[in-house]
């Protein structure tokens, strides 16, 4: 499919994966071993068994989902809980907790590199889905899903966008 992304949706993409990486790499000590990418013409996602979903405001309007298998969102409550004696029926509680606030790190610290045009980015509070299932496209949206794949599990970013924000060249033939 020929797609000509605009610059903003391009700007985010490359914001949030940007802050991704380095959160995984510099803070959590997780490589991506490989990254695969689906843009445009999905008609739905299959969810992890955690998903974040923030909505950003400002430049550009999306919604960002991390989707977190199950594998990696436990080692991350391993290392973001270290020393800590979480008692076992708390074990749910932080680790909805903690996929929420690593969500919030790396969204803002992709905001400094969204606010280029002055203009405010705004965030919405991270909503965490346990076992979603899937995500259909609502009508006039467009998805955009990486996948990233570390030692530890899977990690899947997920852009929904308007589709306003794409240039003439999309055609989503539904």
């Amino acid at each position: 499919m020929s797609e000509q992304l605009d610059d903003s949706v391009v700007r985010v993409c490359d914001a949030v994966i940007s802050a991704t990486t380095s959160h995984f790499l510099i803070s959590l000590k997780i490589k991506f071993l490989s990254t695969s990418t689906n843009f445009g013409e999905i008609d739905e996602l299959k969810l992890r068994n955690l998903t974040a979903v923030i909505g950003v405001s400002g430049p550009v309007r999306a919604l960002v989902a991390f989707s977190f298998d199950m594998d990696l969102a436990n080692h991350l409550l391993a290392i973001e809980t270290e020393g800590l004696d979480i008692p076992s029926d708390e074990q749910v509680f932080y680790r909805l907790d903690m996929i929420a606030e690593t969500v919030n790190i790396v969204l803002g610290h992709c905001t400094k590199n969204l606010a280029v045009t002055g203009q405010p980015i705004g965030l919405t509070p991270p909503i965490v889905l346990e076992d979603a299932g899937s995500l259909r496209r609502p009508k006039g949206a467009i998805f955009s899903s990486i996948s990233h794949n570390t030692s530890y599990g899977v990690l899947d970013v997920v852009f929904i966008t308007p589709p306003e924000l794409y240039g003439d060249n999309l055609s989503l033939n539904k």
